[in-house]
């Protein structure tokens, strides 16, 4: 079991390997994971000289409960006003280990205009392909910031037992088992709202994939579920983080054709 350093340098990470991605700007956007065997969870918080999300250290890294109180000494570093959007997944889904909450550009303009994300590629991530498979990903209507419980709930209704939902003009909350496997799901919407998009610029109807490939896919699906899982779940994790060692914020997987950025 991963020690609770070594898990606040593993949350650390993920906010790293999103604003290199550009699925967060500045100190926008959160990442948390739960603490094993505890009501308590550990969340990017903002701490007082705040180098914004693409430098978060470990130190910005803070314990919470599941009612969204700072538990210990958490220094200069204060909670997020959104936390309840992290404790409230945790209360209610028991499977869920990492929360990402991100404001991926080219999902936010996809909900702006009514691009929705259909399965036209073979590249989704695994987990996220049998979303699509499934049918629409959930969308949230309304654009607030959720600071309450009671605006956190609905989202939740909304989102069921999915590992994605959808924000209006606002952004993406992304669920999984593992801080690995939610990071890598975060990516995948972005990578496919970037592809719906760029296809919709035609203007023209954008073709899913053939009906006979979602069946193949739906099977390779059933028969991974049955498979121990491998060192490339979360979306190829050793791949990201040695990404982060070149120190560059526009990586060679990101599309220059998309015009949301």
């Amino acid at each position: 079991m991963a020690t609770e350093q070594e898990l606040k340098e593993k949350v650390a990470l993920s906010c790293q390997i999103l604003a290199q991605h550009g699925l967060v700007k500045g100190s926008t956007g959160h990442v948390s994971c739960r603490v094993p065997g505890e009501n308590h969870i550990l969340v990017r918080g903002r701490p007082g000289v705040d180098r914004g999300l693409r430098f978060a250290p470990p130190e910005s890294i803070m314990r919470v409960d599941l009612d969204g109180n700072p538990v210990g000494d958490t220094g200069d570093v204060s909670r997020v006003r959104e936390i309840f959007l992290h404790t409230e997944i945790y209360r209610r889904r028991p499977e869920v280990n990492c929360v990402i909450h991100a404001h991926p550009p080219a999902v936010i303009l996809c909900t702006i205009m009514g691009v929705p994300l259909r399965l036209i590629s073979a590249t989704e991530e695994p987990q996220f392909r049998r979303m699509l498979l499934a049918g629409e990903v959930p969308l949230l209507g309304r654009t607030i910031t959720l600071h309450t419980r009671e605006q956190t709930l609905p989202m939740l209704d909304m989102m069921g037992s999915e590992d994605v939902c959808l924000m209006r003009a606002h952004g993406i909350t992304a669920v999984g088992t593992s801080i690995e496997r939610a990071t890598g799901t975060a990516l995948a919407v972005e990578n496919l709202a970037r592809l719906n998009w760029n296809a919709a610029l035609l203007g023209r109807p954008v073709p899913e994939i053939p009906q006979e490939d979602k069946d193949e896919f739906g099977r390779r699906l059933g028969a991974q579920a049955m498979a121990p899982a491998g060192d490339g779940e979360g979306g190829g994790w050793d791949y990201l983080t040695a990404l982060l060692e070149t120190g560059l914020d526009q990586p060679e997987n990101r599309d220059p054709t998309f015009r949301g950025v």
